[in-house]
């Protein structure tokens, strides 16, 4: 694994952590994102993460997310151990799959967990084995998200 998707996923002071994470939605709020829908749920052990951004286009994420938690020096730390990213567009009555990132089942053929199915305009899929240096972040995924619409959006 190289030093930087290491300490991308490595323990993050909790309260940093947070401040980030409203920083980057703020960023997206009110030109693509339209809606955060995502709420965390926060025990001495872990922070659940589930919910939606809902985005310009009909496009929405959808998150769950498992982070352990841990005291260090007296502060609580996360780190993610599951993820699951998951990329639609609904155009009318349709739901249209775009991408999905996720490490919550192996692929036996994989050496990680950490994989993303690619769906076509008709909906198939492909998956594709990411590891640990291409394991997104949720910002790396919302940015995604804004570069696909803004690539459709101009056409």
């Amino acid at each position: 694994m190289s030093p930087g998707a290491s300490d991308r996923h490595d323990w993050n002071d909790w309260e940093n952590y947070q401040h980030v994470h409203a920083q980057y939605i703020q960023q997206f709020l009110g030109h693509f994102l339209l809606e955060d829908r995502l709420s965390f749920t926060v025990t001495r052990t872990q922070v659940r993460w589930k919910g939606e951004l809902l985005c310009q286009g009909g496009l929405e994420i959808h998150i769950t997310k498992l982070q352990d938690v841990r005291i260090f020096h007296g502060r609580p730390q996360v780190r993610t151990r599951e993820y699951s990213y998951h990329v639609l567009q609904r155009v009318g009555g349709r739901t249209i799959p775009i991408v999905r990132y996720d490490n919550v089942h192996a692929h036996p053929e994989h050496p990680t967990a950490h994989h993303r199915h690619i769906f076509d305009e008709q909906g198939t899929g492909r998956i594709e084995h990411v590891g640990e240096e291409g394991w997104p972040t949720l910002s790396d995924v919302l940015k995604e998200t804004y570069e696909w619409w803004r690539a459709h959006h101009s056409q």
